[in-house]
């Protein structure tokens, strides 16, 4: 990890020993590494906010084609017909919705 305290910025590594963080002091860091680093976050974040972004559309996407299969099959079973391995099928005479 790399941290920023005053002009300067250090990088420091984490590792766990016996349950406890220990921080370990590894170098000085450049400036031209510390904004490469810095660019280099900012591009994950967006990325992950893409990511989210994505994921919401196709939930929506998913619950719309939810939506839109229930009305076909509604207004196939109202004009007489049923869907059967992907071919349309007409219902009995005595399956039909009696319209008066």
């Amino acid at each position: 990890m790399i941290v920023k305290r005053g002009k300067n910025a250090y990088q420091y590594t984490s590792s766990r020993v016996n349950g406890e963080v220990k921080t370990v002091y590894q170098r000085k860091v450049s400036a031209q590494e510390f904004r490469a680093c810095t660019v280099q976050k900012e591009k994950k974040k967006q990325q992950r906010n893409r990511e989210e972004e994505l994921q919401q559309l196709n939930q929506e996407l998913e619950s719309a084609l939810k939506v839109i299969k229930i009305t076909e099959r509604a207004y196939l079973l109202l004009a007489g017909f049923y869907e059967r391995k992907s071919e349309l099928r007409r219902l009995k005479e005595e399956d039909c919705v009696q319209q008066r």
